[in-house]
């Protein structure tokens, strides 16, 4: 019998040893996605503390248990309670940012308004209880806010005022006071943050529902354009098909 040449049966051992380590590494959590996924735990289960109980009130221990962890290793990973809630914070501020930047990707001011505010209630959707932080700790004056999250906000604001602004002086919406309709389109839509049980009492629902926030999104937008694109076709057709 024929038998096979020793170095193929070397190269084919070490193929199938190759095989096995990077299957078997593949198969065993990594010291990056183990931290992620405690990292990720930590934060949801702060995010769901702090909006309930405020910065104050919430103790450690209580989100280390929420979160199902030690509390060492919450101080292991974000060393203070204080870093611990400019974490959430930031955790809304980024996706907040890039909302607000939905305005000015058009020219037009009815696809800018529209995509804003539909962008505005989906990160509200999508994170209700950082939300609900961000909103509490706007109220208080933004003493725990971090200093970098401060200035970014204040810049992408100008931006967006800058924005609305130039569309007034072009005579594509109507003439308004560009900061205060910023102000009504920001209030319109953080209600669904900090008016929930208001909202509970008038929809008889426990929390809004996705059909809520669509039709959230959809009034306001409608309320919007109605009052700055009042009198052409264009603005009448856009609110016309908003649903």
């Amino acid at each position: 019998m024929t038998q096979a040449s020793p170095n193929l049966m070397t190269i084919a051992s070490t193929q199938t040893d190759d095989q096995c380590s990077a299957l078997n590494h593949s198969l065993k959590p990594t010291v990056t996605s183990i931290r992620q996924r405690n990292q990720h735990l930590i934060l949801k289960a702060a995010s769901e503390e702090f909006s309930m109980t405020g910065f104050d009130a919430t103790q450690t221990r209580d989100i280390a248990a929420r979160a199902g962890i030690p509390k060492a290793n919450l101080y292991y990973y974000f060393q203070s309670k204080e870093n611990l809630y400019a974490r959430v914070l930031l955790s809304f501020v980024e996706p907040l940012l890039k909302a607000s930047a939905a305005l000015r990707e058009s020219d037009d001011p009815v696809v800018g308004l529209q995509a804003y505010i539909h962008a505005r209630i989906r990160i509200i959707q999508e994170n209700p209880h950082s939300s609900k932080v961000f909103s509490h700790e706007l109220l208080f004056g933004g003493k725990h806010l971090p200093e970098e999250c401060k200035n970014s906000l204040q810049a992408e604001a100008q931006r967006n005022v800058d924005c609305l602004r130039s569309w007034i002086d072009r005579g594509l919406i109507a003439p308004a006071d560009p900061e205060h309709l910023m102000l009504f389109i920001w209030s319109a839509t953080r209600t669904y943050t900090n008016l929930g049980w208001q909202m509970s009492l008038i929809t008889g629902t426990p929390k809004p529902d996705d059909a809520d926030y669509k039709c959230a999104a959809a009034t306001i937008t409608r309320m919007v354009l109605s009052g700055a694109v009042p009198k052409t076709e264009k603005g009448i057709k856009a609110a016309a098909f908003i649903t």
